[in-house]
């Protein structure tokens, strides 16, 4: 015999049907920060919400303009740029990670694009370079360039830009 369930509380069938409760639960997940609709689609399938109640109640939320992958994706970039200098390849690929598709990261750095203006790899990875000064200083140069090029690299520099880092000054930038 199956309990009944108390009064005011749905049961699981219920609740994985229940779309203002799926609407309600996305609310509270993005009281608390900024989400990407894969996120809050994840969060919600884990808490028993059947997935076309969870598509539902995100389109909803969408259509008011509370889930949107571009403005996740443009305020990461922004607020990415200016704490640690990375390369956009690294930037892509946490946003893709996240749950961000391409097309969306491209509208997010045209929009971010517009507002700021192109984002300047060369002095990305200079500030990067500079801010490594002081764990190189001493090394043969040979190896303080390989250390210097891996650490870009790992940052998701492309290896253009590093070259170009490296061969105009890299080695003095510790100096500015």
């Amino acid at each position: 015999m199956r309990a009944r369930p108390r009064r005011g509380h749905l049961d699981e069938d219920e609740r994985s049907t229940d779309l203002e409760a799926a609407r309600e639960a996305a609310l509270r997940l993005l009281g608390r920060t900024r989400r990407t609709r894969s996120d809050l689609a994840r969060r919600l399938r884990d808490r028993g919400y059947a997935a076309a109640t969870v598509e539902q109640a995100l389109d909803r939320l969408a259509g008011v303009g509370l889930v949107d992958d571009v403005e996740y994706a443009r305020a990461y970039l922004a607020g990415r740029r200016q704490r640690r200098p990375a390369g956009m390849r690294r930037l892509e690929q946490e946003l893709r990670a996240r749950g961000v598709g391409a097309e969306d990261i491209a509208r997010a750095r045209e929009r971010l694009d517009q507002e700021q203006g192109g984002v300047d790899e060369l002095a990305g990875a200079r500030r990067v370079v500079a801010q490594a000064e002081r764990r190189t200083r001493g090394l043969d140069p040979r190896v303080r360039r390989q250390r210097l090029y891996a650490l870009l690299a790992r940052r998701g520099f492309d290896p253009e830009v590093i070259r170009t880092v490296l061969e105009s000054g890299g080695e003095e930038l510790g100096s500015e």
